[in-house]
């Protein structure tokens, strides 16, 4: 299952959101800066908490786990109505209140649709109650709460566009790129957090005689049955993907060999009268992408040769 869209990785998410947080720390300090008198201590502060935030993001962010970039969001939403609370005239307060466009962009590229509906509306609330507060009439309320959601609509149309190109077309699931990044940004955190990881390689038995005799559209069907049979049994997580003609691929953090080879033991059992022969390895620390997906495709090589229809965990030696 996946919270968010496709293309919302922590190496992607980082720089958008400390970007975002710098700017508003920016927007923040020039009205400190040329706010002239009475401008609120309040601002002086969050301005370069904001700078410094993002700035740290930017450099580390890609470190952090993802939980954390969903905590920002509702974080950013409540200075931005400190701030606007905080300003000292209504053209300082609306001004400042075109950062609540930023939770529109940030939410809608990291969360799920209704997620990041749900923080759009309370941005929106919030935008309709402080600003009135400060004295801003109600035309440039609403006029910046159609802008905020307009923001939010282009955005989410826009990353599930660039989602969709890694995703198979076939079966829904993540697509051969979609899965290398996947490996890739998974293989990084299980190395700096050492946690477990392993690898599935699977490969539906036959499936070229399956193809032959009753058409590509009965081998379309296959893929698609494997692919619906997994996916809502494989763990919360995990990476489900077709790696490439009739092979998938399964990426299971927090799982070792032995918990690996049980889980896709248990989903090969539950595909009923579909053969198919898998190939688990788990992650050594140090250890390139490359070599763990030989590894694992070795492991398939020996289910296959061992007679099909099992699975096999790849063992050193």
């Amino acid at each position: 299952m996946r919270s968010g869209p496709e293309v919302a990785t922590a190496r992607v998410i980082a720089p958008v959101i400390g970007a975002l947080y710098l700017a508003g720390g920016l927007a923040v300090l020039a009205v400190v800066l040329l706010g002239g008198a009475g401008v609120s201590p309040v601002l002086a502060v969050i301005g370069p908490v904001a700078l410094l935030s993002g700035g740290a993001v930017v450099r580390w962010g890609h470190h952090l786990p993802r939980s954390s970039f969903h905590l920002m969001v509702p974080v950013g939403a409540a200075l931005i109505s400190t701030v606007v609370y905080a300003a000292p005239d209504p053209a300082s307060a609306m001004a400042l209140a075109s950062i609540y466009c930023f939770v529109a962009v940030a939410a809608f590229f990291l969360f799920a649709l209704p997620v990041a509906a749900v923080y759009l509306a309370l941005a929106l609330a919030a935008c309709t109650v402080v600003l009135p507060i400060r004295g801003v009439s109600a035309g440039p309320v609403v006029a910046l709460a159609v802008v905020m959601a307009a923001i939010g609509l282009v955005v989410a149309t826009l990353a599930r566009r660039a989602s969709a190109a890694s995703l198979d077309g076939l079966t829904g699931l993540a697509n051969r790129r979609g899965f290398d990044d996947a490996l890739e940004e998974t293989v990084r955190v299980a190395g700096r957090s050492g946690t477990d990881l392993s690898v599935a390689l699977v490969d539906i038995d036959h499936f070229k005689s399956i193809n032959d005799q009753h058409g590509h559209a009965a081998g379309d069907e296959l893929l698609r049955t494997v692919a619906d049979e997994w996916l809502p049994r494989v763990p919360r997580g995990s990476v489900l993907a077709r790696h490439g003609g009739d092979e998938f691929a399964l990426l299971l953090p927090s799982h070792g060999g032995p918990a690996a080879l049980a889980v896709v033991e248990r989903l090969r059992l539950a595909c009923a009268g579909v053969p198919l022969s898998i190939g688990v390895a788990e992650h050594e620390p140090g250890e390139p992408t490359s070599q763990f997906m030989r590894r694992a495709d070795s492991a398939l090589y020996r289910a296959k040769a061992a007679g099909r229809a099992r699975s096999v965990l790849h063992e050193d030696g």
